[in-house]
């Protein structure tokens, strides 16, 4: 870039570079003459003066010279040069660091007398440079340096001014003067990220205020609950503000503490009117808000003995009520679980040890009239009717069991009355009725039996043994079962 520039500079002064050119050339023929001029008067001189030396001084050695000093064209030709890399060294330095930094600081808009004075500054530096003239043109780079680094420097200052300013309107909630200042610090530095931070905190700036001011408004009529969301508008809209968010915590503390006073009050209230899902529900709530507080517990142990309570007295109530309907079976079965609950209270352990008591007299009962042939057998007879003792006992209770026990009682007195039966034979099987007696050898005989299940056994030397089994019921007038062996082994 910097040659490019240095190039287009230097064709537009060719002409005048021509002239300086030749002039240079006439000075430096007249100089090539004179010079020549003076060497060789100068060789005659050292040369009579060497043959005198050396007539005088023949044994001393001769001294050569071995180095000649640059001519003074030659050292103003190095000058030149190294001015020239000073100052490309020192353009290619601004143009890489200083001018970029200068190019974005808006310098038209808010110093245009600085911005023009800049481009002068620049272009006689170039000219300068293009003229040949590097001691100037390193001088008016250095001139350059400093003007740009001063511009820099004032912005800044002006930068950081008109921040402050900005800041302290927002602070103050005065719109006006932070939107005014604010807007001079982005002119300064339009990209700058802090700026514009500010800038959008002073945008919500006249809706916050409008916020605030209803919250102001709200605690005014002492109505909490508005101006907590009032207050929790504003904190989102500037988040920052730690004034508000204090103010707006004290005030969402202040109303759980009302809720949450509150809410045991209502469930108290529940806990009184026997509403224990209306009252376990509000502490759960209440919970909810202040976890570990020890009205919690109180009111949980409330909640739990009027629970307890009322869970006894629909118990109590639930198994009276399958007493009087005769269902033993579920009056057994409430207070059993009603037990595990209340497992001390004297009402529930009686009704359990009532109900135990009745069911099992039933279901006794009940198997010994469906399965009447067993009480053919000495001991379930006497079983069944210690049974239909006990059953007399508890049948007040009980219209179901008294019924029972009357039709076992019936059943008993029927199983005492022998029933005919005819055994019929060859006269050659010898026949025996297991836990009865013997019948012996017959053709055909009738024995009289207690209803029941009898099992007739046969044998015959040479013969395979032969089983018989009879169900006598209850009622039937006669019966007749055959017992032959007829099976050779």
């Amino acid at each position: 870039m910097l040659e490019e520039k240095l190039r287009q500079a230097s064709e537009s002064s060719t002409t005048q570079r021509n002239r300086v050119l030749l002039f240079l050339l006439g000075f430096l023929a007249i100089c090539v003459v004179v010079i020549v001029m003076v060497s060789l008067f100068n060789t005659e001189a050292e040369k009579v003066s060497s043959r005198q030396t050396l007539a005088v001084n023949k044994n001393q050695p001769t001294v050569k010279q071995s180095t000649l000093a640059p001519s003074g064209l030659e050292q103003s030709t190095v000058d030149q040069s190294g001015l020239r890399t000073q100052f490309m060294q020192r353009m290619q330095a601004y143009e890489s660091k200083l001018e970029p930094e200068i190019a974005g600081a808006n310098l038209k808009i808010w110093n245009p007398e600085k911005d023009v004075e800049l481009a002068s500054q620049k272009q006689a530096t170039i000219s300068s440079f293009a003229m040949g003239d590097y001691a100037d043109a390193l001088e008016k780079v250095t001139q350059l340096d400093v003007l740009t680094r001063s511009i820099l420097s004032q912005r800044q200052e002006l930068f950081d001014a008109a921040m402050d300013r900005a800041k302290q309107g927002l602070g103050a909630d005065d719109y006006t003067q932070a939107r005014l200042h604010i807007t001079k610090a982005l002119q300064l530095k339009p990209g700058d990220l802090q700026a514009q931070a500010v800038e959008k905190k002073i945008e919500v700036l006249p809706e916050l205020i409008r916020v605030l001011k209803q919250a102001d408004v709200a605690k005014v009529e002492n109505n909490p609950d508005k101006e907590y969301l009032y207050l929790a508008e504003a904190v989102n809209m500037a988040p920052d503000r730690v004034g508000l968010k204090q103010r707006r915590d004290l005030l969402a503390e202040s109303i759980r503490e009302k809720q949450f006073s509150l809410l045991i009050s209502r469930a108290l209230v529940s806990v009184e009117n026997n509403e224990i899902a209306a009252a376990r529900l509000n502490y759960k709530k209440a919970a909810a808000l202040f976890p570990g507080r020890s009205e919690l517990g109180i009111l949980n142990q409330a909640i739990d003995k009027r629970a307890a309570e009322l869970d006894l007295k629909q118990l109590v109530r639930q198994g009276k009520k399958a007493i009087a309907e005769d269902d033993w079976s579920r009056a057994k079965s409430l207070y059993l679980e009603g037990s595990k609950r209340h497992h001390k209270d004297k009402r529930v352990l009686d009704g359990l040890q009532l109900s135990n008591r009745m069911v099992s007299l039933q279901q006794s009962v009940a198997s010994y009239i469906n399965q009447a042939e067993r009480l053919a057998s000495r001991n379930i007879f006497a079983a069944a009717q210690n049974t239909v003792r006990q059953a007399d006992i508890f049948a007040s209770n009980s219209k179901s069991l008294t019924a029972q026990s009357a039709e076992l009682k019936g059943l008993l007195a029927k199983m005492s009355v022998k029933l005919p039966v005819y055994v019929k034979s060859d006269n050659q099987t010898y026949i025996l009725v297991r836990g009865v007696g013997k019948i012996g050898l017959t053709s055909g005989r009738e024995i009289r039996l207690k209803p029941g299940l009898y099992t007739f056994e046969g044998s015959r030397s040479g013969y395979k043994s032969k089983l018989v089994e009879l169900r006598l019921p209850v009622g039937v007038t006669s019966l007749k079962v055959e017992v032959i062996c007829d099976e050779r082994i």
